[in-house]
């Protein structure tokens, strides 16, 4: 028999994309851009190597979002594409200037992200998880609201997935990744949920 007790927990999440926080909060992902470009939040991306100068910088890097709130507009469509055109190594107070690429590293807003730690100090700095919420009796047990708001970005930006076991376990996976309580709900609920969404999807019943 199988020993669970030998198998080690998954680490905490790492980071977080600004659609995630988005989610999360309830709020436009333009604040998200717009509290870190005023100095609130830092925000972070992995980028192949590229050269700044003499220097070769690949990894997690700070980016400088106040440049690329093209990507976060609060009216009107927003870019779907960015130049990251300055970085700044984690760990160092000098920005450097990208030369090759020399019109600059494209990057996606998907792209984005910003580390679970720091996040959570501002939250809990803003109290932003004992806020109270507007889900009644049962259903406050899951986020489910935050749940489909992501599920909308992620369908959007990702395709739908091949069949309705994988986005039943996608979904589950975001539960197990972002619950506040560890409670995560089980396939049977969450396939009750999803299963009109699905055949939407699929063409089987009309929109509306």
């Amino acid at each position: 028999m199988f020993d669970w007790s030998m198998v080690m927990p998954l680490p905490p999440v790492a980071f977080y994309s600004i659609y995630e926080i988005s989610a999360r909060w309830g709020c436009p992902a333009a604040d998200i851009a717009g509290w870190a470009a005023a100095g609130h939040l830092q925000v972070l991306a992995g980028i192949p190597p590229v050269s700044c100068g003499a220097e070769s910088i690949a990894g997690m890097v700070e980016v400088p979002i106040a440049e690329l709130m093209p990507m976060f507009r609060r009216f009107g469509p927003s870019d779907e594409q960015g130049r990251l055109k300055r970085v700044k190594p984690l760990g160092s107070a000098t920005w450097l200037n990208v030369t090759e690429p020399p019109d600059g590293l494209p990057i996606r807003s998907s792209d984005l992200l910003l580390a679970a730690g720091p996040l959570q100090q501002f939250e809990e700095e803003r109290e932003l998880l004992r806020r109270p919420t507007n889900n009644m009796g049962a259903n406050a047990r899951y986020d489910w609201e935050s749940m489909y708001a992501w599920l909308t970005w992620y369908l959007f930006e990702k395709g739908v997935p091949t069949t309705q076991s994988a986005l039943i376990a996608l979904v589950q996976d975001w539960f197990v990744q972002n619950s506040r309580t560890g409670e995560v709900p089980d396939e049977s609920t969450i396939r009750k949920r999803l299963t009109p969404l699905w055949r939407k999807l699929r063409g089987e019943e009309p929109v509306g």
